[in-house]
């Protein structure tokens, strides 16, 4: 996306006296552009309803592993860790397509180039009559009340079940990421937004953009991936690296936004190994 010189009066954006205009060149602009202006967009019909229902039967079966790995349910009620799958790039190679699916590469593109980290891949499981810990109003760069000039982290949410306002579809207030501080009670009743998106559909926001999830009162859980993606100088929530013990190292496609390049180093030998090695993929 970039800037169109314009003179006069411009028929096709109806404006006047406008010397500058953005120019867009695919869809994918145009969504940078909705979300840098408005904060969020919906991409539709990312993935498959084979895909949304395969993911969901994963995340399930993850999120026992982990229960048995903490001992039970209820040690992560007591640090309101239940029913969230963290990280299940981890546990199985089928949740990186959604890392790298080429429509969600596309927006990330524009708006990062190519130097970019997944700093998180989480998956909250919205029971079924009942309200997520996620139903706070917040911001995914947690406690921060600065605002950039341009996102240095963007969300995407990855609807593996349709969000409506009976089952608690994430909620946003619009421009937020534009000012520092939370607005007030009756400004956040006035503007905010229901995000409503189908099974498949994906949401993409400016990470500064507050947002919660709704109260879900319908029969049937609400399923999710969320993504967060960094500029690589933030740092990811759990060292994906470490966690994933040199899997997809190699991997062209997912080494450099899984962290492998942009990890903190342990010993200066080590950082300057892994500056010979990326020197010689650009002589290649």
């Amino acid at each position: 996306m970039s800037y169109k010189n314009v003179t006069g009066v411009s028929k096709k954006n109806n404006t006047q006296g406008v010397s500058e205009a953005e120019l867009i060149d695919d869809i994918s602009d145009l969504h940078y552009e909705s979300i840098v202006r408005n904060g969020f967009s919906i991409i539709k019909d990312v993935f498959s309803e084979n895909i949304c229902q395969t993911a969901k039967q994963k995340i399930d079966q993850i999120y026992s592993k982990q229960i048995k790995e903490c001992g039970d349910e209820n040690y992560l009620s007591s640090i309101n860790e239940n029913d969230i799958c963290r990280a299940p790039i981890v546990y199985d190679e089928f949740f990186s397509q959604f890392i790298i699916n080429q429509k969600i590469k596309d927006i990330l593109n524009v708006a990062f180039g190519d130097k970019y980290i997944l700093n998180l891949q989480n998956c909250p499981i919205n029971r079924a009559k009942n309200k997520h810990f996620g139903s706070t109003w917040h911001r995914d760069l947690s406690y921060q009340h600065f605002i950039p000039s341009r996102p240095i982290a963007i969300t995407a949410l990855v609807c593996l079940d349709e969000f409506t306002e009976d089952n608690g579809g994430t909620s946003i207030i619009p421009y937020s990421h534009k000012f520092e501080k939370f607005p007030s009670e009756i400004y956040v009743k006035e503007n905010e937004k229901k995000i409503k998106a189908k099974s498949g559909d994906v949401v993409m926001f400016d990470a500064l953009t507050f947002h919660r999830a709704g109260e879900n009162n319908t029969n049937e859980d609400r399923n999710l991936i969320v993504q967060v993606f960094t500029l690589p100088f933030i740092k990811q929530q759990i060292s994906l690296p470490k966690a994933l013990n040199g899997k997809f190292s190699e991997n062209d496609d997912l080494s450099y936004v899984l962290g492998y390049e942009t990890e903190v180093e342990e010993s200066i030998l080590s950082w300057r190994r892994r500056r010979k090695k990326r020197y010689q993929k650009i002589e290649k």
